[in-house]
């Protein structure tokens, strides 16, 4: 168990940046693209069973071929998850060349803690790259439980092995999940572009 500085970031909307509502969402052309309407995907399968995928309780495929399939696009489920895990990954390497220099100025460890089910943390961590970067990335389908609900919070700090809650720092883009970390006892700045990251890693550690 260490107490040693953790820097723990959050991937959609601070180390990836095509999430909705950014200035380039991932589904910006996914009308033209794939004849899906976005609304009705929202309504259908994020808001629906895909609480459950993020839970780890129901795979994505399972759940999306339930949601396609009615809609006569069951034969391109394949084909909108690459779609949609290609397009939702833009990723800030600037961003995570500041993690890696804290890293190693401080010695310390640094972790991603994501809402996130099974299949796109392979592509990230894999494909994409993010795993040279983080010593893991700690996400909800595998603790059964989503950000910002406070056993989140102290499972990820079990799996990280830190005993000292203040010893980390954890940086997020939504005010709830800043919220929670600080309930759970974490150190936690809401994420407000590079810059803000910036600052508080020179006084970090």
């Amino acid at each position: 168990m260490s107490s040693s500085p953790v820097l723990v970031l959050d991937i959609d909307g601070v180390v990836s940046l095509a999430q909705p509502g950014s200035a380039h969402p991932w589904h910006a052309t996914l009308m033209a693209d794939m004849g899906i309407d976005y609304e009705d995907l929202v309504r259908g399968f994020f808001r629906a069973e895909f609480l459950e995928v993020l839970r780890g309780r129901l795979d994505l495929y399972v759940a999306l071929q339930d949601y396609l399939e009615p809609r006569g696009l069951g034969n391109r489920l394949e084909e909108f998850v690459a779609y949609w895990f290609d397009k939702d990954c833009v990723i800030d390497r600037g961003v995570l060349a500041q993690a890696d220099a804290w890293r190693q100025r401080t010695g310390g460890r640094c972790f991603a803690a994501t809402n996130q089910e099974h299949h796109r943390v392979a592509q990230l961590r894999d494909d994409a790259g993010l795993g040279a970067h983080f010593d893991e990335i700690i996400y909800s389908a595998a603790l059964g439980v989503c950000k910002p609900e406070r056993v989140f919070y102290t499972n990820a700090q079990a799996r990280m092995g830190v005993t000292v809650a203040q010893s980390i720092l954890f940086v997020d883009d939504k005010a709830e999940n800043v919220d929670g970390a600080r309930m759970a006892g974490w150190r936690a700045m809401l994420y407000r572009g590079p810059e803000s990251l910036e600052k508080a890693l020179a006084g970090w550690g």
